[in-house]
């Protein structure tokens, strides 16, 4: 679990990164498929569209017993939010005598699992009771795949080190940690914070006073968030997420979609100017904190971080004590966090072969990532192949 930050320490250092552990990346497996239990379990596959009351009773039922499931990407509504622009989303059930004891959402690639949204995905792992460990390799079997890769495993479990390739940063806001509300105590522990009070009068000078309207529905402020988005992909040479279908679907899905989990919308104006928005999912009181883009037009005055701020101070009023902002080392993140963790990305794979390769693959573009002169390849790279990278997303 991820655990607070001291709220003093302004350097903001992180949290030393778990040693990753050596053990049996592969293998056949045997047994029942639950450790330390002799009651035999069974797995059955079934489309995400066959996810019924009772299943769904039973899934929130496992994720609220175990802590490390908090983020919203583990609720069933994000699943059937996910198959609803895709259908071709799957889940696991692990059961003994006949009770679901384990969930597993995933996308398949021959014979290779995904989670459910792919990289949008910023959460997964087995839903599963606290205390319950599941067999990896005995799952895989039943399923008949090589090989389940992710980017941020959050488990309860103690067996990431064996299977990760590395580790990532992942960051939350805990709002609750001090007793001065939350902006009040950036402001006094990060620099940069304090200095946004006079870039903020600034934007008020020249456009007119702020206003936060948090749970927008509107669907042309969403379009304008995934224009300027698809702007900065551009800008920065990575591959644009929203040129894929769902996803822009599943975004425009969420803004609607009632229930447990709902998209949230929130638009900052200076006067009338939209000058920065951000779409995420709040379930509960934790928002987690998605796709956050400013109008370049106005980048002087930081508007990215004046809508966050604007957000922590109506936190109360929009019942939210904790902001999730996932894994990924973006420097904002650094910035407006109390609370830091490592997540591991990797594979697990039912033999030493298929996760060896799986690693090489990875490791290639990780070097090719830190290759001096990388922005004259993404340049190159982005005009000879610009949809480099759309498999992820499919």
């Amino acid at each position: 679990m991820i655990q607070p930050m001291p709220l003093a320490d302004s350097a903001n250092q992180p949290t030393e990164v778990p040693e990753t552990r050596r053990g049996d990346r592969g293998g056949a497996a045997s047994g029942a498929g639950v450790c330390g239990s002799q009651r035999p379990s069974t797995c059955r596959t079934i489309p995400v569209r066959e996810l019924d009351d009772g299943l769904v009773a039973a899934w929130k039922a496992l994720r609220a017993d175990n802590p490390a499931l908090y983020s919203p990407f583990f609720s069933p509504e994000f699943t059937l939010a996910v198959d609803e622009v895709r259908d071709d989303g799957q889940i696991a059930i692990v059961e003994r005598s006949g009770e679901p004891i384990a969930f597993l959402p995933f996308h398949r690639s021959g014979r290779s699992l995904f989670p459910i949204g792919r990289t949008i995905n910023d959460a997964h792992g087995l839903i599963c009771a606290h205390d319950t460990t599941i067999d990896w390799h005995w799952l895989l079997q039943q399923l008949d795949a090589t090989g389940y890769e992710y980017h941020a495993l959050f488990s309860s479990s103690d067996d990431a080190g064996e299977h990760a390739f590395g580790w990532t940063k992942a960051f939350l806001c805990d709002l609750t940690a001090s007793d001065l509300r939350y902006d009040l105590w950036l402001e006094q522990n990060r620099k940069t914070i304090f200095k946004q009070r006079r870039k903020t009068k600034k934007l008020i000078r020249d456009e007119g006073p702020l206003r936060l309207e948090y749970a927008s529905t509107d669907p042309a402020v969403l379009d304008r968030l995934i224009q300027l988005k698809r702007e900065q992909y551009q800008r920065t040479r990575i591959f644009d997420i929203f040129s894929v279908d769902w996803i822009r679907n599943l975004l425009h899905l969420m803004l609607t979609r009632d229930g447990a989990l709902q998209g949230r919308l929130s638009a900052l104006y200076a006067g009338d100017k939209l000058v920065a928005m951000h779409m995420g999912m709040q379930e509960g009181k934790l928002l987690h904190y998605w796709f956050p883009v400013y109008d370049q037009a106005f980048g002087y005055a930081s508007p990215g971080t004046a809508l966050f701020l604007e957000i922590v101070r109506q936190a109360e009023a929009n019942r939210i004590d904790k902001i999730d902002f996932g894994y990924g080392e973006l420097p904002y993140k650094w910035t407006l966090n109390n609370v830091i963790d490592s997540v591991p990305h990797g594979a697990i794979c039912v033999s030493h072969a298929a996760w060896h390769a799986r690693r090489l693959r990875g490791g290639v573009m990780q070097t090719l990532k830190a290759l001096p002169g990388k922005e004259w390849s993404k340049r190159v790279l982005r005009k000879v192949h610009p949809q480099f990278g759309r498999g992820r997303y499919h």
